[in-house]
């Protein structure tokens, strides 16, 4: 397996922030202070043994603990029900340092953000990191269908002028009308997949290259994958079936392989293994070619054959 530093951390506070979505701010356990942390940083978050789940970090400056912001979704893969249904304070977790996957130029002299949902995490670090600059600053936040607005006072606090759309309130949206108002400036866009791909669309048509998004992946996976191959374990013995309808990464799970995972979709590098022989099928977008000659991302990539891997 790859491996991966982890800082111990526990549970400080818990603050319902409205909208099925909670803040839960970490102290560290196993050191004196976390590491800094870049405007628009993630950290992966092992929510349970095997399972990490990758959020943005949101901490207001000033404030040294981490803070995740996590909505409920009675429909995923498990993770947040975790957290909203089980973690108390002073539970104990385990959480990678700061991923800088999505970060900010500070040097533009005009910033369009655009947040949907959730996605307003990574934008309140970019506010935060903005404050007191000179340069001109729009948010454009999308609410959920049901009213709530988290983190409203916070967010007008830091950008007065944000407009906020409410699908109870106002009449559907056009982002290529919204995005016409943004030629100029830095464009950074964060939520969930169809609202990233909604306004990745609007911004190709507009000719808009200077688009920066992040998307909190949903993956759905059925049918067809794939030919079937074989998965070899050589220290546990054991010669596993990939079929054509299932993923490496569900056939290893299923076997007791002691593997994280989070976004399932081959981003996060979460679930990495080391493969000692086969020919792999790449599907992931987060290894660097150098990285594919001896790694692969179980959760979307496949072998051909037989693949032999180094597991635990």
């Amino acid at each position: 397996m790859a491996v991966r530093l982890l800082m111990k951390a526990s549970i400080d506070q818990i603050v319902d922030e409205g909208g099925d979505i909670r803040s839960f701010y970490f102290k560290p356990e196993d050191r004196g202070h976390f590491p800094p942390v870049p405007a628009g940083a993630h950290t992966l978050l092992r929510v349970a043994k095997g399972m990490m789940r990758q959020y943005s970090l949101c901490t207001p400056p000033g404030d040294s603990r981490y803070r995740v912001a996590i909505r409920l979704d009675a429909f995923g893969r498990g993770g947040s029900r975790v957290m909203h249904e089980a973690a108390r304070v002073g539970d104990v977790f385990y959480l990678s340092y700061p991923q800088p996957d999505f970060p900010l130029d500070p040097d533009r002299p005009s910033y369009s953000f655009f947040a949907g949902g959730v996605g307003i995490t990574p934008i309140l670090s970019f506010l935060y990191a903005l404050r007191g600059r000179a340069c001109r600053i729009r948010l454009c936040y999308f609410a959920r269908a049901d009213g709530a607005v988290p983190f409203e006072q916070e967010v007008r606090t830091l950008c007065p002028q944000v407009e906020i759309f409410n699908p109870t309130k106002n009449r559907p949206v056009n982002f290529k009308d919204l995005l016409r108002g943004s030629r100029d400036d830095a464009i950074y866009c964060c939520g969930g997949t169809r609202f990233v791909a909604g306004m990745q669309q609007a911004a190709e048509v507009l000719g808009l290259a200077d688009i920066h998004v992040e998307s909190f992946v949903s993956v759905v996976k059925a049918g067809y994958l794939g030919e079937p191959f074989v998965v070899d374990l050589p220290r546990s013995r054991h010669v596993l079936q990939v079929p054509s309808d299932r993923t490496m990464l569900e056939v290893l799970l299923e076997d007791g392989v002691d593997i994280d995972y989070a976004c399932e979709a081959g981003v996060c590098r979460s679930c990495i293994v080391d493969v000692i022989e086969g020919e792999i099928i790449h599907r992931d977008q987060c290894l660097t070619d150098e990285e594919r000659r001896t790694l692969m991302t179980p959760c979307v990539s496949r072998g051909r054959g037989r693949t032999v891997i180094n597991s635990l």
